[in-house]
């Protein structure tokens, strides 16, 4: 039987409860992900920061439909809504109901996890709930596909 640390992705990004909005953002921009862990200083994880928190606090109409008239004035009051947050803390913003995962977790557990709670990454933690990693749908897919070659 696998387990999660054969699988998971060793290297990422994650930003701190006391990091500013503005520099989640650029992280976020950087390394094309819009969703990162939220560690301590002692890199335990505390949770996650998604773009679309961010969001849903700087545009009045998030998933609505916009007029076309009106959507420069919707990306103007963004930005100007953004200006107002991007000093303040991702602690504000993140969200701690996050579901994570060991390393020594078994593969086949993680399709229910990430279905039941429509994630695309969870995170990976030892037992001291450090952050170790993380396993995308990508990873879950590869594990599948050589359960599949195996039974051939």
């Amino acid at each position: 039987m696998s387990i999660v640390r054969k699988y998971m992705m060793r290297t990422l990004n994650s930003v701190c409860e006391e990091d500013r909005i503005e520099d989640v953002i650029k992280a976020m921009y950087k390394v094309e992900m819009s969703v990162l862990p939220v560690v301590d200083s002692e890199n335990r994880f505390m949770g996650t920061i998604y773009s679309k928190n961010i969001l849903k606090n700087i545009i009045p109409e998030q998933y609505g439909i916009l007029e076309s008239h009106r959507l420069l004035y919707e990306v103007n009051q963004a930005a100007e809504n953004l200006e107002e947050i991007k000093d303040r803390k991702v602690e504000e913003y993140m969200s701690t109901n996050t579901a994570a995962v060991r390393e020594l977790d078994k593969m086949d557990n993680i399709a229910d996890i990430m279905l039941d709670n429509k994630e695309s990454y969870l995170y990976v933690v030892n037992d001291d709930n450090k952050l170790r990693g993380y396993i995308s749908r990508a990873d879950l897919l590869y594990y599948l596909l050589e359960v599949g070659e195996k039974q051939i």
